[in-house]
């Protein structure tokens, strides 16, 4: 078993970089950096690694809008993927490199644990397979590599292994399996999060027959989940009841509006032979969810053969529909109700990437078909699905080879403001709301200091920010002096390229004039100017 387990590992890291390729070639040297998001998860998984061995309470308190606190909770946690990056980080790892890693950890894991649980429950390696390529190497999750909590979908499988327990068995340490993999998810992704909980109960829902007898044993196992699901991320979820209280941080019916999924959406795909074929028509929609034919008709074998357990087809069935529903969005007309009785919901912007629950469901239904198709066929036959069921599963999801870019330098006058002791770092241009996603580059290059930053992006900024930028757009001003001195900022950093496009050569030469400013030190990309505040006008003194 542990060397069958092995080689599924293997087989998926394999897949992984052929989906993937050419990243493993280099993944120092290449990225999806030119979209704001990378750069934003990319800080966030190095910040975690980074805090999590020296001062974990202080988390979410994530240097970036400084002086805010609980910054960390304006986006997804990531702490799972935080956490692997730890030993990543400190053997010297870039923030870059170590991101690219744990993007092919997130796609090898979800098929590894997909294999493992529908290996279980048919007996089939082969079937295991083809659940876990449909599950992680599909349409919606090859286009989200800016979007690591996405890719992070390992403990999924683990979730439905746990209802899939609970319903046959009843049995209290399931509902423990079942709280540890709630949670476990909930600490990658509060998307994910929301999608495993409406998952939980529907396919609870969809079991409720398979053990009539001992159905107070199922609710209690199921109660235990939910509670110790509750109780282990309690901790996390404060801090984002916290800063919605302070700030209003939810996503509205409005936004959700414009990110509903439309049957368009259900038939876009990257994968270049449906591309090529007759999708790309489709590739304007904002979320691919197309599974592939292979995948469909698998599924349709599932629910047709008898052979195929109709317990887990029925939790498949109701998971999937749940997901094509709320896909909807504000389409769907009760999807208001949902939204105010279900604070998940207002949590998420996007309703379109419910979808990955109809992926999900497929990709096991196609497991399930496929086992049930070998179980009845002769050797032959046998030997032929599980020779093409793989490869043209592989062939309908292949992207490869994938556009990346390279990866942008972080300047080197950083590794001198690491070396500086405590600073509180200013940086100009500070792109304010209409240019936001410009300051993630910012965030990118904290990876290399951790030194609290004035600049942010993140999923929201808060008023406190955006009046921040109006009084600081005024330097060498009054009204930026006065923000100089109350955020207790030490250091300025002036991004010469930036500034040259926008303002010209004089106003930087005018740098070294400003009374209040002394050289630190320098180079062809940046000049970095340390505060004498004993200069400043009245509010620094």
């Amino acid at each position: 078993m542990a060397r069958r387990n092995g080689l599924a590992l293997i087989g998926a890291v394999l897949l992984t970089v052929l989906h993937t390729w050419p990243l493993a070639t280099n993944p120092a040297g290449l990225s999806r950096l030119d979209n704001a998001d990378t750069a934003l998860n990319t800080w966030i998984v190095s910040w975690v690694a980074h805090v999590l061995p020296r001062a974990p309470l202080s988390m979410f308190d994530a240097p970036i809008f400084h002086p805010e606190r609980r910054t960390l909770a304006y986006s997804e946690p990531l702490l799972v993927p935080g956490a692997m990056a730890v030993p990543l980080r400190a053997a010297g790892l870039s923030a870059t490199t170590t991101y690219n890693l744990l993007v092919m950890a997130g796609f090898a894991l979800s098929a590894w644990a997909m294999w493992r649980v529908v290996t279980d429950w048919t007996g089939d390696p082969v079937a295991g397979a083809v659940a876990g390529m449909a599950f992680a190497f599909n349409a919606h999750l090859l286009t989200r590599f800016a979007h690591l909590q996405a890719l992070h979908a390992e403990f999924v499988p683990l979730v439905l292994l746990a209802v899939d327990r609970i319903a046959r068995d009843a049995r209290r340490r399931d509902g423990v399996l079942l709280g540890v993999a709630i949670a476990l998810t909930g600490l990658v992704s509060i998307y994910q999060l929301a999608f495993v909980a409406g998952a939980t109960v529907v396919a609870l829902l969809a079991r409720r027959c398979d053990g009539h007898r001992q159905s107070q044993r199922t609710a209690t196992a199921a109660a235990i989940g939910v509670a110790l699901s509750v109780t282990l991320l309690a901790p996390m979820l404060w801090q984002y009841v916290a800063v919605n209280r302070e700030f209003g941080f939810t996503r509205t019916l409005a936004e959700t509006a414009r990110y509903g999924a439309t049957w368009r959406d259900y038939l876009a795909t990257g994968g270049r032979l449906h591309y090529g074929l007759w999708s790309a028509p489709f590739a304007d929609a904002g979320t691919a969810l197309f599974p592939g034919v292979a995948v469909l008709l698998l599924a349709l074998t599932a629910l047709w053969s008898p052979r195929a357990d109709r317990g887990r087809v029925r939790m498949c069935v109701a998971i999937g529909v749940l997901g094509l529903v709320l896909s909807l969005g504000t389409a769907l007309p009760f999807y208001q109700w949902i939204y105010q009785a279900v604070p998940l919901l207002q949590a998420t912007r996007v309703a379109a990437r419910w979808g990955f629950l109809v992926l999900t469901a497929l990709a096991v239904l196609a497991g399930l078909g496929l086992a049930a198709l070998r179980t009845g066929g002769s050797p032959r036959t046998r030997l032929a699905l599980a020779v093409l069921a793989p490869l043209v599963v592989t062939g309908e999801a292949l992207r490869a080879p994938m556009t990346f870019t390279p990866t942008p330098p972080v300047p080197a006058i950083y590794q001198r403001i690491a070396a500086l002791p405590e600073a509180v770092l200013l940086e100009y241009p500070l792109y304010p709301g209409r240019a936001f996603n410009l300051n993630a580059l910012y965030l990118l290059a904290q990876t290399e200091h951790f030194h609290p930053i004035v600049a942010g992006y993140s999923g929201f900024y808060t008023p406190g920010y955006a009046q921040r930028v109006t009084d600081l757009a005024t330097f060498p001003g009054e009204a930026a002096q006065a923000q100089i001195a109350a955020l207790g900022v030490t250091h300025v950093v002036f991004h010469l390229t930036a500034l040259r496009e926008g303002y010209g050569q004089y106003a930087i030469d005018a740098l070294d004039r400003v009374p209040w400013l002394e050289r630190a030190f320098a180079d062809d990309t940046a000049r970095v100017f340390r505060v004498k505040r004993e200069a400043l006008g009245g509010a620094g003194r």
